[in-house]
């Protein structure tokens, strides 16, 4: 049963990501864009967990999955968001899409091996 649940979430987020990757990026000039509590899953392997993502408006980064929590902070330039994290570290790109004043955000690092998609927490 629960790896059936675990194959439903990564189903649903892949079709999450395919939704994200079919609108273009909005570009972040801003923190402001992206600051607040998000909620999401991560991928990192094989195993898919949830996310919770807390990024502040002087852009330290606190996300927590499973038993880690990393914390960070997050650069914007030239209408790209990034980020560095530790532990495990980890650095890449938070891009910020945004459908009929919907948010989302996804995270991917460098190496590709961590990869997330939040939207903010109600």
């Amino acid at each position: 049963m629960r790896q059936l649940r675990f194959v439903g979430l990564a189903v649903l987020l892949l079709l999450v990501q395919a939704c994200a990757s079919a609108t273009p990026s909005t570009p972040v000039t801003s923190i402001d864009q992206i600051a607040g509590k998000w909620k999401g899953t991560v991928t990192i392997g094989p195993r898919v967990e949830f996310l919770y993502l807390t990024i502040g408006a002087d852009r330290t980064l606190i996300a927590i999955w499973g038993s880690i929590t990393a914390r960070g902070t997050v650069a914007v330039s030239a209408g790209q968001a990034t980020y560095q994290m530790a532990p495990p570290i980890q650095e890449g790109t938070l891009k910020l899409y945004v459908d009929g004043g919907k948010r989302q955000l996804y995270m991917e690092s460098m190496d590709s091996g961590f990869y997330a998609t939040v939207t903010p927490e109600s």
